[in-house]
């Protein structure tokens, strides 16, 4: 069965999605994008990654139309600009920081919290992936796909460099989970745990990868509690590789690259893979939503505030204090995304 999967595993909209902005330093580069970043040494200020990184980065995102150069005021240099293709990719960034802080926090996130807000209501926002606009939350055990009449494997893309070292800019969403998720094959091994698909040998065939880079990346996915391995056979020993909750909780981020893939990578009504309600066979149209409301999230309206935890302050008799009261907050930043 795994190798007619191959083409599933390695051409659904995710994978195409990946293909173009997966790698952890493009991740990186489009997360500094949404925080303001516009030139060249804003980037290497943020990040301190090679020139040569960033410079290719930069020209594959202009490639992609995810980012467009935009000439500033005459004599002046240009500047970066998220296009409406890149500004999309919030959705995306949201989802995997929520995963991140949930499962992969940094020393940041667990020092300040987090909130989103509409910018014209001022109402919270908490977001999400449902099954449609109104809809209900996506469960993974609840949809059923086929594939569609144009799904063709795609080549891995060369990139010449892994992030190897952490970002100078600690930020509140990605920043860890890059380590974990930025890298082309760890993304395919997941995809085919989303298949089903466990077993070494059924890994090789249904994503095309050498032994020994499918042995690193399971390496690496066990090592960050994504997948577990167990033994289902004894003589000779043989293992599967199961998703554990957190890595099925990476669903809703997997499911917002495949509506960004499908709207912007894909031909409309041609996508290469449909996703089907399994109760109802209904095709369904997932889409990132404010999950107070059930409407689908617009970036331009999301307003971020982070606001710094007090640690919890041990009981002391002082007048005027009442002892164990609650920790209190202060209001660090308060922002637009971009």
């Amino acid at each position: 069965m795994a190798p007619k999967l191959y083409p599933l595993v390695l051409g659904n909209p995710v994978a195409l999605a990946f293909a173009v902005t997966g790698d952890a330093w493009t991740q990186l580069i489009l997360r500094e994008a949404f925080f303001g970043a516009r030139r060249f040494s804003e980037w290497r200020e943020r990040l301190g990654l090679p020139r040569s990184v960033l410079t290719d980065r930069l020209r594959r995102l202009l490639a992609a139309g995810i980012l467009e150069l935009r000439a500033s005021i005459p004599g002046g240099r240009s500047t970066y600009r998220l296009t409406a293709k890149g500004l999309d990719l919030y959705g995306i960034a949201l989802m995997q920081g929520q995963w991140e802080r949930r499962y992969a926090s940094s020393r940041y996130q667990k020092r300040y919290a987090l909130a989103l807000f509409d910018r014209e209501t001022g109402k919270p926002v908490r977001p999400g992936v449902l099954t449609r606009e109104f809809g209900e939350a996506i469960d993974p055990r609840l949809v059923s796909y086929k594939a569609g009449p144009s799904v063709r494997p795609i080549s891995p893309p060369a990139l010449r460099r892994s992030r190897s070292v952490s970002s100078p800019a600690n930020r509140p969403i990605i920043d860890r989970s890059t380590r974990i998720i930025g890298d082309f094959w760890t993304w395919a091994v997941l995809s085919a745990a989303f298949f089903r698909i466990r077993r070494f040998d059924e890994l090789t065939d249904a994503i095309g990868v050498a032994t020994n880079i499918l042995a690193d990346r399971l390496s690496r996915l066990i090592e960050a509690g994504i997948l577990e391995k167990r033994a289902y056979q004894s003589s000779p020993e043989r293992f599967e590789y199961r998703l554990t909750q957190a890595g099925r909780d990476l669903y809703p981020t997997i499911i917002a690259m495949f509506v960004w893939s499908e709207r912007w990578l894909c031909h409309p009504g041609r996508s290469p893979l449909e996703l089907f309600d399994r109760r109802t066979g209904e095709r369904l149209a997932p889409v990132v939503a404010d999950l107070n409301t059930g409407a689908a999230l617009d970036p331009r309206r999301i307003r971020w505030q982070t606001e710094k935890v007090a640690a919890p302050v041990a009981p002391r008799a002082r007048r005027g204090r009442r002892p164990g009261g609650p920790a209190r907050t202060r209001v660090r930043r308060a922002s637009g995304l971009y």
